[in-house]
């Protein structure tokens, strides 16, 4: 019964405010406030306002050698005095040019008035603009001349292959070394110039990129990039019976092996395929295990060539007979 009290009082009130509402009157005096409110709006633009810009700065061309140590801003700020109109342009909608800033010039002085960039930026300033102050007053630089060395370059990543595919030749880096300009307690640990950590999946076709060089705080390298050179190939199985060589045989003794050859298997690029032949292995045998071993000898492989991979010796041993020369 309260709810059903409650739910009268508010249809009624609701009927009043209907009739006492006239939606005619109500739009034209919004259409009046709207004109009146522009006329106001257009009218204050015409005034004269101050307002704080911020324009962005680059410095560039730091001589090789140097490191400037001192943190500087990306902007300065620029007080400004101007017409609403042109203020508002800046606020809202227009953008700004960097100023380059060039360190030769300052090699000497290490200081730069920023009154002196008024000029440049009234270049991007609307005509009746007037620039009342630039905030901070003054850039300061701080130079020190760096020690320098030559490093390596040095890797620091993977290159993943496609299955079934091998390196042609290795890794071209270029350059090879590079100049490292740093504070000598900086300089004295500095053993090799590291790239920016990477990884390069499933290569298959060759592959030429750049990358960077690990970045370190008041460390300069002469070569900021390197190049690498990656060529691929598809490899293939090959088998060959290779002869076993005896090493450390005393002049007057001779020592018998069975068999005398050993057969293996390994992978190889096809451009390699024909290169490789059994003088390219070294496989052998120890004289001096004769005393650790009483019926077999251990094969050793001790010489592999370049780009054979994944090398399988068939045996593990031979047996052997050790005779005295006549």
């Amino acid at each position: 019964m309260k709810k059903d009290n409650i739910f009268h009082f508010f249809s009624i009130s609701l009927r009043k405010i209907k009739r006492s509402f006239n939606l005619n009157d109500f739009l034209i005096f919004l259409f009046f406030l709207l004109i009146s409110s522009s006329l106001w709006f257009l009218h204050s633009l015409r005034k004269n306002y101050e307002t704080t810009i911020r324009i962005p700065v680059k410095f560039e061309n730091l001589p090789q050698g140097y490191v400037q140590s001192n943190e500087l801003p990306e902007n300065i700020k620029v007080v400004i005095s101007g017409r609403g109109t042109s203020l508002m342009n800046y606020k809202l909608g227009k953008s700004f040019f960097p100023i380059t800033i060039d360190y030769t010039e300052y090699l000497e002085s290490k200081s730069l008035a920023t009154a002196s960039l008024k000029p440049v930026v009234q270049q991007q300033l609307n005509v009746g603009t007037e620039i009342l102050e630039i905030k901070p007053d003054s850039l300061f630089f701080l130079f020190h001349r760096m020690k320098y060395k030559t490093v390596p370059v040095k890797l620091s990543g993977k290159i993943e292959l496609e299955r079934q595919y091998s390196l042609c030749d290795s890794v071209v880096v270029e350059p090879k070394e590079v100049i490292v300009y740093a504070p000598e307690n900086v300089l004295d640990t500095l053993q090799y110039a590291y790239t920016l950590p990477f990884t390069i999946p499933n290569v298959k076709d060759t592959l030429s990129m750049k990358m960077g060089l690990m970045p370190f705080p008041d460390v300069k390298y002469s070569d900021p990039e390197i190049s690498i050179l990656v060529k691929t190939e598809i490899y293939t199985e090959k088998s060959l019976q290779v002869p076993i060589f005896v090493d450390n045989l005393p002049a007057d003794m001779n020592l018998r092996i069975f068999p005398s050859y050993v057969d293996l298997s390994f992978h190889v690029g096809v451009s390699q395929y024909d290169k490789i032949e059994a003088s390219s292995f070294y496989v052998s045998v120890d004289y001096k295990d004769i005393s650790k071993f009483e019926k077999s000898l251990p094969l050793k492989l001790k010489g592999i060539p370049k780009r054979v991979f994944h090398v399988q010796i068939k045996q593990k041993s031979v047996d052997f007979l050790v005779e005295a020369k006549k």
